[in-house]
């Protein structure tokens, strides 16, 4: 996917993908506005989104540093590869799977040995292209003044600080 042409198709998903979240990223622009100009946070309307007020704990006076918004990782993985696929990249097609099998154990006395009732097995999944494209939807954001953790298995979290000009001009 390396190539100008993977690029320029992982760019176009991209952007795709960065439509489904506009929702989210509205919303996260919003609530910065409205705590840029003075309103309190537990006044803000949020839409149901898990958004929360970052604070720094260095700051005694606890003022609103960014709005952090998190989506669970998986249901981030299955809007990346739904748009991928409705856009024509495969996803699944470049997907490599790495089984690891127990070490065998031999006792004192035994010529064979035993996997322990396959205790230890482990199946992962790699797919180069998924991570590929989550860099080009990272970049796309960070162009936007975003910030964007991922923690596998967990969440993805957005961050959007308040000393942005993000904040003073609306997303595209």
């Amino acid at each position: 996917m390396t190539s100008d042409k993977g690029r320029e198709e992982l760019d176009k998903v991209a952007s795709k993908v960065l439509e489904g979240l506009d929702g989210i990223l509205r919303v996260m622009q919003r609530a910065a506005e409205e705590i840029a100009s003075g309103k309190p946070p537990e006044d803000i309307e949020i839409s149901g989104l898990p958004l929360y007020m970052a604070r720094s704990k260095e700051d005694p006076s606890g003022r609103v540093r960014g709005v952090v918004c998190a989506m669970d990782y998986d249901q981030y993985l299955q809007m990346l590869d739904q748009v991928a696929t409705k856009s024509g990249l495969c996803i699944e097609e470049q997907t490599e799977l790495e089984v690891n099998l127990p070490q065998m154990e031999f006792g004192e006395d035994l010529v064979t040995g035993g996997f322990e009732d396959f205790k230890g097995i482990c199946v992962e999944r790699h797919n180069q292209c998924i991570l590929e494209l989550m860099e080009a939807v990272f970049i796309l954001l960070q162009r936007r003044g975003l910030s964007v953790a991922c923690i596998p298995d967990e969440d993805v979290l957005f961050y959007l600080p308040l000393n942005n000009d993000a904040v003073k001009r609306p997303f595209k």
